[in-house]
């Protein structure tokens, strides 16, 4: 059987990003976590064997996977199922792979790695709108596929989920219960993401001719703690919404946080609903009710979308768009 990097996370305990820190020899790694992944590559007899195809090949057999550089992103068990989706395809494949934070405006970096051979393509999850990264990479013609991600007028390929339908749904699913004041903690908008579930939100006091009250819209920036900060904000207004629908399930959950510590009772006096649908959704109490995406199949996607684009055959940029599902828990009732 042909062994991965997850084999040896799984084995050390530790992340397969820690893994590969560790084989590829970063610095930023401790001494005992470090000995930790050696012996488990040691007792598995695990050895990558992408360098020795590169020696008589023009190819690394190596794809790196970009991660935002912020803290919350790596404490979310929704990058641990995206990472272990794409290695899931790569791990079957002559490919091995590494993982690297994310910053904007290191386009010319990444360009760079291709251009050296150092790696053979390319997933950048989650990016800023704004981020010059992905023109210049397009530019440069690097190959690579966007995860959570989408940039106008760019013919690129890339994976997401139907974030306007997924929010539209939340807050249907709210009024339908008879909430007339919904509120929102958005996440960061300089991310596609979080723009669309805004708009999903919106479009829905659109289309029953709600006013939009803007002292009910909290920006969040993704974290458990602006789930928190937005939740106390939003519940001590004067005239306070009686559901709240967070951009995601960390959010909402510093939510149910805060209103644990405020005494506020959830679903009884503020209803919850997050989105994404991350396994800790279903052991909070109250169960999170949120919106369900295919956060593993949006992983594999992505891998499959980049070794066709790596395959030699022509191959025009693809985009796919997977469909969310709203998943009733016990986080909201009637008001």
């Amino acid at each position: 059987m042909m062994l991965s990097q997850a084999d040896v996370a799984r084995r050390a305990g530790v992340s397969i990003m820690t893994v590969s820190r560790v084989i590829n020899g970063a610095e930023n790694v401790r001494p005992e976590t470090r000995e930790k992944v050696l012996r488990a590559i040691g007792e598995l007899s695990y050895y990558p064997n992408a360098a020795a195809r590169a020696l008589t090949r023009n190819r690394s057999y190596v794809l790196e996977v970009l991660i935002p550089h912020e803290d919350y992103f790596f404490s979310s068990e929704y990058f641990s199922e995206l990472i272990f989706g794409i290695e899931k395809v790569v791990h079957d494949s002559d490919y091995n792979l590494i993982f690297n934070t994310y910053d904007p405006g290191q386009g010319a970096e990444y360009a760079a790695l291709y251009k050296q051979r150092k790696v053979d393509g390319l997933v950048i999850v989650a990016p800023a709108s704004n981020d010059r990264t992905i023109v210049k990479l397009h530019e440069e013609s690097i190959p690579f596929v966007l995860v959570n991600g989408q940039v106008d007028d760019l013919e690129i390929s890339f994976v997401d989920v139907d974030n306007v339908a997924g929010a539209f749904q939340a807050v249907q699913y709210l009024y339908d219960l008879g909430h007339r004041r919904i509120g929102i903690i958005t996440g960061n908008l300089l991310v596609v993401n979080a723009r669309h579930r805004l708009q999903g939100y919106l479009d829905f006091l659109s289309e029953k001719d709600f006013p939009e009250v803007e002292q009910w819209i909290f920006h969040g920036n993704w974290s458990e703690d602006s789930g928190y900060t937005g939740f106390s904000h939003l519940v001590n207004l004067k005239d306070p919404p009686s559901a709240i629908f967070c951009s995601n399930d960390l959010m909402a959950i510093g939510a149910m946080r805060a209103a644990a510590d405020m005494g506020v009772g959830i679903p009884e006096a503020v209803s919850i609903v997050g989105y994404d649908d991350i396994r800790l959704a279903s052991f909070v109490n109250p169960r999170l009710t949120t919106i369900h995406q295919p956060i593993h199949r949006v992983g594999k996607t992505a891998a499959e979308l980049l070794l066709r684009l790596l395959s030699g055959q022509p191959e025009r940029p693809r985009q796919v768009m997977l469909q969310p599902q709203l998943i009733v828990r016990k986080s909201c009732e009637a008001p």
